[in-house]
């Protein structure tokens, strides 16, 4: 017996076996260390994936907003220029209105039209050689004339100078001469023609004519 427990206690104290239990320990112990990274990467990789959806998710809204406010600005713009466009152009709804209350006894008018145009200012240079600067045209300008055509059948056949004149005072016309000639006569009357062969009622046509100031436009 006391052979057998001399020869277990040298097993026990055996430096070899006691070397291969202490690196078991630490296979051991690496095996679980690495069996736990491999754990926090999996939930590290699942978090991840949960942050990237949410991410993107974010990022769809994001563009959206953005996307939104850049169409709702290209609306304020167009919106800014037609307010700009109506507030300063030419309407030619006033105008026939003004017309119907300029009527003059025995003068017929037989035919009213306008012709309005856009005139861009040219670029312009500033400076010679080196210092030459060249500032681009950034101006439009509306050009507006009224025509009308009329039938005089006035006795003295100057009733068309009643109705020039007439045209000339009325508070809407005046208004927007600004100072610039009104109508005028075009040319000169026709000479007396009978209404129809045989009648004793003539009439002389006249046209008047009335270019407006122009229109600035600036460009925006």
């Amino acid at each position: 017996m006391a052979e057998a427990q001399a020869l277990e206690e040298a097993r026990r104290r055996n430096p070899v076996k006691l070397g291969i239990w202490i690196a078991g320990f630490f296979v051991a112990v690496v095996l679980l260390w690495i069996a736990k990274l491999q754990l926090d990467i999996y939930f590290a990789k699942n978090e991840w994936g949960t942050l990237n959806s949410q991410w993107r998710a974010a990022e769809d809204k994001y563009n959206n907003v953005t996307n939104q406010e850049a169409r709702i600005e290209g609306i304020k713009e167009k919106i800014a220029a037609l307010d700009h466009l109506k507030t300063n152009r030419f309407l030619w709804g006033p105008v026939l209105n003004a017309l119907q209350q300029t009527v003059v006894d025995q003068i017929q008018v037989t035919r009213v039209w306008g012709a309005q145009t856009f005139e861009h200012e040219a670029p312009r240079s500033i400076g010679s050689g080196a210092s030459l600067k060249t500032i681009p045209g950034t101006v439009n300008f509306e050009k507006v004339k009224l025509s009308i055509a009329g039938k005089d059948y006035s006795p003295t056949a100057e009733g068309y100078k009643k109705y020039e004149d007439t045209l000339n005072h009325f508070d809407f016309f005046a208004k927007r001469m600004n100072g610039h000639d009104g109508f005028t006569i075009e040319g000169a009357p026709s000479a007396r023609i009978p209404e129809s062969p045989g009648s004793s009622r003539e009439y002389r046509t006249f046209t008047l004519t009335n270019t407006f100031p122009d229109i600035r436009h600036d460009d925006k």
